[in-house]
């Protein structure tokens, strides 16, 4: 069997860090309301990855969480406030800000757009078109 690519990536200050060894899952787009208020963008790249195969690495640890929902926790750096993950409750993923990765051309969001009709309707972006 193939050893699994690893992926790794942080925060904007580089006090969190993580890397994951493993298949991405559920690449894709979401302009939900929690994620734009969150990050400040009209819409996130996300992707998953199985937490078994998961660390934080960098000297600060894993970022600070905020209750956001009340199945779903998101994570930022304590230091510079970079927004970096999203944590389900019960879930065996964590879902990861493609932004976030340090190569995040190695993962396309071609995998839908969440809450697509939330987005401020001067944005236009179509998955799996490059557009």
């Amino acid at each position: 069997m193939a050893k699994p690519k690893t992926y790794e990536g942080g925060c904007l200050c580089g006090a969190v860090r993580y890397r994951v060894a493993a298949e991405p899952v559920f690449p894709h787009l979401c302009s939900c309301s929690q994620c734009r208020k969150w990050s400040g963008a009209p819409t996130l790249a996300w992707v998953e990855f199985p937490l078994s195969a998961f660390e934080w690495t960098g000297p600060a640890g894993p970022p600070r969480l905020h209750r956001s929902s009340a199945k779903t926790q998101r994570g930022n750096c304590p230091e510079c406030g970079g927004a970096l993950c999203a944590l389900d409750d019960g879930y065996e993923n964590i879902s990861l800000v493609i932004g976030s990765l340090d190569r995040p051309n190695l993962i396309k969001p071609d995998q839908g757009h969440s809450y697509r009709s939330a987005r401020p309707k001067w944005w236009r972006v179509e998955v799996g078109t490059g557009r």
